[in-house]
């Protein structure tokens, strides 16, 4: 539910069902504009759907892309009321996505796993599960994104090796109606564990790689993947400059 208006509405609710669209926790949501701080794009079917609000008070099964924190665009399918609460005008949405998550494959044994930062941690745990898996999920994505692209970067032959075979192993999660040059993966599917699971391991992956890489410069570019995050945990791996 949002305030109204084209440039001036406001977030002034969201459900689960929303923020796990979206991959957002409801305190980036509160109080702030859906185009700017939300999933909201501003193009001229944004602008018809709101005139329809004006002239009619609602909106039936209009199709439409919102924008993910991951920088996913999702095809939804939205119907919308304008209601009135404690004498102001909001828009009440309802959204329905238009592709279905995707699934991914069965998960391979497990392997070694890096360590979550100490104060990350600390703060993941204090958050409800609900926000926890969003904000792992987004990690996720920015990593293993990350590991896929810096191929395009970097022409080290082992770190395209690594690129082509992680690329590989997510196939079953790249989003689609993608290019090749912007892949977006789709973690939506993953529960808690599952995401954490693939997190560590994906991270501890990547500290080897900075252990056994010789160009600084492609060092450096891997340890930005992962150092926001977590530790290496394998007494063979140091972070660079240990």
């Amino acid at each position: 539910m949002t305030s109204t208006g084209h440039s001036g509405a406001r977030y002034l609710a969201a459900n689960n069902g929303y923020l796990a669209l979206t991959e957002r926790v409801w305190g980036e949501l509160e109080g702030r504009s859906p185009i700017s701080a939300g999933a909201a794009i501003g193009d001229p079917d944004r602008d018809r759907r709101l005139w329809l609000l004006d002239r009619n008070g609602y909106y039936d099964c209009e199709q439409a892309v919102i924008g993910a924190a991951s920088g996913r665009r999702v095809p939804v399918e939205i119907s919308a009321q304008r209601v009135w609460c404690s004498g102001i005008a909001c828009d009440l949405e309802f959204f329905r996505p238009l592709a279905l998550p995707q699934t991914g494959a069965a998960m391979a044994p497990p392997g070694p796993r890096a360590a979550f930062l100490p104060e990350l941690e600390t703060n993941l745990r204090k958050l409800t599960p609900f926000d926890r898996t969003i904000l792992i999920r987004r990690m996720l994505t920015a990593v293993a994104e990350g590991g896929i692209l810096i191929a395009r970067v970097d022409p080290n032959p082992a770190i395209t090796r690594y690129s082509d075979t992680l690329r590989g192993r997510l196939a079953a999660y790249i989003a689609p109606g993608r290019s090749e040059i912007a892949v977006k993966l789709d973690f939506s599917a993953l529960d808690e564990a599952a995401a954490e699971r693939h997190l560590l391991e994906l991270a501890a992956e990547i500290w080897s790689l900075i252990r056994f890489t010789k160009d600084p410069e492609t060092a450096g570019m891997l340890e930005r993947l992962v150092a926001p995050y977590t530790l290496p945990t394998s007494p063979v791996v140091a972070r660079l400059g240990d």
